[in-house]
């Protein structure tokens, strides 16, 4: 592909001026020791920062800060020092938050893992980002442990293994500190004298270092700056539904991906709002937390939304107080926006886009603006600039046309870790960042995004959009959840698409039912797509869709699935021919 240059009617920007970018650290940005590091209004210390949704209790932005600088101050003692990196393993919870703000405060690199990691993944991340120290949930230490005896190459000695608990949480028989026991008690001048003092250009380094999800394989380190962080939360304060210290967040997203790190993390502290913080969701303990502390708005991705849609639990009091619902990591249909609107009358559903690789948010919407373009992403942020490009041309889309999101800002990551061919291969001339995903913009300058550049199945040479039969999908009565594949098929040789489906109510105990349904859903799909957009690859009922820690659907886990039931069919054919013999 030969890219063309755009006319400048074809580089999208937003229509509010960028706001100013801040040269300092994070930490320095979120605490200022004066005010030469923000321009966000100055913040009560004494609000209730961060709020333990399962126990109650409270972390004010004072002790927040205090709590961060006395870990800083520990870990120094311990020998820790400035430009290392620390990996923190476990889920959301306000030790987790002190752990980051501590290593922040030291200018130690934080590169949070998925909770949910195997071993092996674990050791990647930790042996791929050169992690020295390590945060973890007592619960999650069998699993590092276990990661930590696969390399004996690679180790992290056990005084740098800090556990995120109290002292009194702490499991009987263990050598390991806990992070409370490593906070250093100072006086307040001490305190400050630890924290990373900025000098021209300690903006430009590596905050943090958070692992993409991995569709196509092992995740990549994404290099984060300070800058890109500062720029990333100055940007959105300007076009989010603007927050006061009367709201109250739903901390649901896991810290340890981009979108929970920066937007639950990190950007409420700029406006004095509290986070209500449970380690993941569990549709009881949420719907009691959003009715108990009268949350008005909840950060979500697509799979909560449709939780709460078909819960029978909801009452009259219990989604109240919520105002309303930014949904990220997958497109959501306008049906499913209308569906859950129709239900929850004074709720309203916004989208927003963005990747790991742009710190994340990029295009937003207000609620406003969400009730006139349901199914939009929103319009560009400030500080970015987009263009659609036709893959096949490489020229720049007109409004209207389907063509990959590429994208440019301060915002927008250093680069791979260590991974200079990967970092080349999604950067275009210019520094323009290739998303992979595909989008379209119309004349009113609102984004929608139809697809990935990746995942599009081609049958015999049309392109058929999986986001968009999944989209169809999850309107029917009788799916809960879906992700669709193309699969190969040698005898037509072309990809045909095939539907992986989780029933509503389960799948069905017999065999008759559910070459029923599949071929009932199969049907229903044929009558409102075009005809090389049926599902020719089949229908397949499965447990559950598997997806990221951020709600994308892993079709590489599919792809896997669809070949496991190819080699027992080719088995099963083989054993009829042998048979016969």
């Amino acid at each position: 592909m030969t890219e063309s240059q755009p006319r400048p009617d074809q580089i999208y920007t937003s229509s509010i001026p960028s706001p100013p970018l801040p040269r300092t650290t994070v930490f320095n940005y979120l605490f200022p020791p004066d005010r030469r590091y923000t321009d966000y209004p100055s913040q009560n210390p004494s609000t209730p920062s961060f709020i333990d949704g399962l126990t109650g209790r409270t972390l004010t932005r004072d002790g927040l800060e205090v709590q961060a600088k006395q870990l800083a101050a520990g870990l120094k003692k311990r020998g820790v020092r400035t430009g290392e990196v620390g990996c923190i393993f476990g889920m959301n919870s306000l030790d987790w938050a002190v752990a980051c703000f501590g290593l922040q405060a030291l200018g130690v690199v934080v590169s949070p893992a998925n909770y949910a990691y195997t071993p092996p993944e674990l050791l990647h991340q930790l042996r791929d980002s050169t992690s020295s120290l390590t945060f973890v949930q007592p619960a999650l230490l069998p699993v590092l442990l276990e990661a930590l005896k696969l390399d004996k190459s690679y180790s992290i000695p056990s005084n740098r293994i800090f556990l995120l608990c109290s002292k009194t949480d702490k499991p009987k028989d263990t050598k390991y500190e806990t992070l409370e026991e490593v906070l250093e008690d100072l006086p307040k001048d001490k305190l400050d004298e630890v924290v990373q003092k900025y000098v021209d250009g300690l903006e430009k380094k590596t905050a943090y270092l958070c692992y993409s999800s991995g569709t196509t394989g092992r995740g990549k380190g994404v290099e984060t700056s300070h800058h890109n962080v500062t720029s990333q939360i100055q940007a959105v304060n300007l076009v989010y539904e603007r927050m006061n210290p009367e709201d109250v967040l739903l901390g649901i997203l896991p810290f340890s991906h981009i979108y929970g790190l920066t937007v639950v993390l990190q950007q409420p502290l700029t406006y004095n709002g509290s986070v209500v913080v449970l380690p993941r969701f569990e549709e009881a303990p949420v719907l009691k937390a959003i009715e108990k502390h009268r949350i008005t708005w909840g950060l979500v991705v697509p799979p909560i939304l449709i939780a709460l849609l078909n819960s029978s639990n909801v009452t009259k009091t219990t989604l109240s107080s919520l105002r309303g619902l930014q949904s990220g990591a997958a497109p959501l249909s306008s049906d499913l926006i209308k569906a859950f609107e129709s239900r929850y009358h004074h709720i309203r559903i916004t989208q927003g886009y963005g990747l790991t690789e742009t710190t994340p948010v990029a295009h937003v919407m207000t609620l406003d603006e969400a009730r006139h373009h349901p199914g939009s992403i929103g319009r560009i942020a400030p500080t970015y600039q987009a263009r659609l490009v036709n893959n096949d041309t490489g020229k720049d889309c007109e409004k209207g046309e389907r063509g990959e999101l590429w994208l440019r800002g301060p915002s927008v990551m250093k680069g791979y870790w260590r991974n200079e061919e990967a970092t080349r291969g999604v950067f275009a001339e210019g520094g323009w960042f290739m998303t992979g995903d595909v989008a379209v913009i119309d004349e009113e300058g609102y984004f929608s995004i139809v697809d990935r550049v990746k995942e599009l199945v081609k049958y015999k040479g049309f392109q058929v959009p999986p986001a968009e039969l999944e989209a169809l999908l999850l309107s029917h009565p009788g799916v809960a959840d879906v992700g669709v594949i193309g699969i190969w098929s040698k005898e037509q040789a072309t990809e045909l698409p095939r539907a992986y489906i989780v029933p509503r109510g389960g799948i069905p105990s017999s065999k008759e039912e559910k070459i029923r349904l599949s071929i009932e859903v199969q049907k229903w799909v044929e009558g409102r797509v075009s005809n090389h957009k049926r599902l020719r690859g089949g229908v397949i009922l499965i447990e559950a869709i598997p997806k990221s820690p951020s709600g994308k659907i892993l079709r590489k886990d599919l792809r896997v699935l669809a070949k496991n039931d190819e080699e027992k069919e080719e088995k099963v054919k083989s054993g009829r021919v042998n048979a016969k013999l």
